[in-house]
């Protein structure tokens, strides 16, 4: 009996997809498209499209439909502008593993090593800098003809940044927890791990943040209209495009000896790593921003692709400070910034970087709206501060030594492509 009703109720389906319903259905839809649209082709059916009582959305506010080619509405150097709110997230930093602990009994020699069953990851192997943040955006430009054929304008955005932060203690009594940064020894050719609390050898703490801030954009551009009718417009966008990006990570390590067959018990070593970078692109931009508008409504979209140098900046540093009966001394290194790598650098890139943004506009009145919208920018290259560390140490650096065997760690340019995408929405203004 459940067959066969269900056999009757896909005959009625089918039945129904082929009568005249369907065809109002898709006269409906043809409608839907063509009032935003403006298609009258698509919109043909047995009830014309009516139009909208106000028309308020750009280039559509007058009763004729030619707004912007009479003296009524629009005037030489009217201008226009936005103020809007952005949340947004970014792509984050690729961490590798730089804090590691081990199953209670785990030998000295195998504590936080990489790689063993023992071993487990308590921060790193990880994405960082990619939660939302929140942002600003400001345009303002001036109509250069009553037309508004030919515009002038600049844009600046800015993000709140991102932080990420890790923190660990352990006092190193029997069963406390292990915390270890591990690394490759090149000295040794193999994986390895500095202790900084151990059972029974030392107490001792670990911290690491990584920060993603200072990003920031500037457009300085030109707009020049190249089709347009009553509802539909179509404008070709060129200028000068800045871009900054700022990315660094910090990693401290403080231990003291507490084992008492240790000679300098007591002592307190205190080790830390920065690595920085900072992005900065110029060039110039081009591309379209397009317009549909109906009534109150209209959607805008922007499209442009900027094309220029990065200029890729990165700094190392590391220092270790080891205190011995109130006395201290630091010495240059900690443990993946070394003599053979700490320093400055900074190359020059080609890059480009393509965005998109779409708005959703309500036009309260002919000259101000509000949307909601999104947008989305791609970058080709961008040197973060996790892709510049070299895991493969020689650990005859540590605490000051003289190096022995391979000149390791190495500095080596690394870059990866990068995106900001994110919700936007905002008051703009057209006097």
């Amino acid at each position: 009996m459940k067959i066969k009703t269900l056999l009757v109720a896909l005959v009625a389906l089918v039945a129904a997809t082929a009568t005249p319903g369907a065809r109002a259905q898709d006269t409906m839809v043809n409608r839907m498209v063509s009032w935003f649209t403006g298609d009258p082709a698509v919109g043909e059916g047995p009830t014309p499209v009516s139009a909208a009582p106000s028309c308020y959305a750009e280039d559509t506010c007058c009763s004729d439909g030619s707004c912007g080619c009479c003296s009524q509405c629009s005037k030489c150097y009217d201008t226009f502008g936005s103020a809007e709110f952005l949340m947004w997230w970014a792509r984050g930093t690729s961490l590798p593993p730089l804090v590691t602990t081990s199953l209670p009994g785990t030998a000295q020699a195998n504590a936080g090593v990489i790689g063993l069953n023992s071993t487990s990851t308590l921060f790193g192997d990880q994405l960082a800098g990619q939660k939302l943040q929140g942002g600003g955006r400001l345009t303002a430009g001036i109509w250069l003809d009553p037309e508004h054929n030919v515009a002038l304008g600049g844009r600046f955005f800015g993000l709140g940044g991102d932080t990420t932060r890790f923190s660990a203690s352990s006092n190193g009594t029997p069963g406390s927890q292990t915390l270890a940064i591990p690394f490759f020894n090149s000295l040794l050719g193999i994986e390895d791990a500095y202790l900084a609390s151990f059972n029974g050898l030392s107490s001792g703490s670990v911290t690491a943040h990584v920060t993603t801030n200072n990003i920031l954009g500037v457009d300085a551009f030109t707009e020049i209209m190249l089709s347009r009718d009553s509802r539909r417009r179509v404008d070709l966008v060129a200028g000068y495009q800045f871009f900054r990006l700022d990315d660094w990570m910090q990693l401290n390590a403080t231990s003291t000896i507490i084992d008492p067959n240790i000679v300098g018990v007591g002592s307190t070593l205190n080790v830390n790593d920065r690595f920085s970078t900072r992005n900065q692109f110029h060039g110039g931009q081009i591309g379209l921003r397009g317009r549909m508008a109906r009534g109150q409504w209209s959607l805008n979209m922007l499209g442009t692709a900027g094309i220029g140098n990065m200029n890729e900046s990165v700094t190392i540093a590391g220092n270790t400070t080891v205190t011995s009966g109130g006395v201290g001394s630091t010495t240059q290194g900690g443990i993946f910034a070394q003599p053979s790598n700490i320093g400055t650098y900074s190359r020059n890139v080609f890059a480009f970087i393509p965005q998109l943004t779409t708005n959703l506009n309500y036009h309260v009145t002919p000259t101000l709206s509000f949307h909601i919208g999104y947008n989305i920018i791609w970058l080709s290259n961008v040197a973060t501060s996790a892709d510049q560390i070299d895991r493969q140490v020689n650990s005859s650096q540590f605490f000051g030594g003289a190096a022995v065997g391979p000149n390791r760690p190495q500095f080596t340019f690394n870059d990866r492509e990068y995106w900001l995408q994110g919700i936007n929405w905002g008051m703009n203004w057209d006097f």
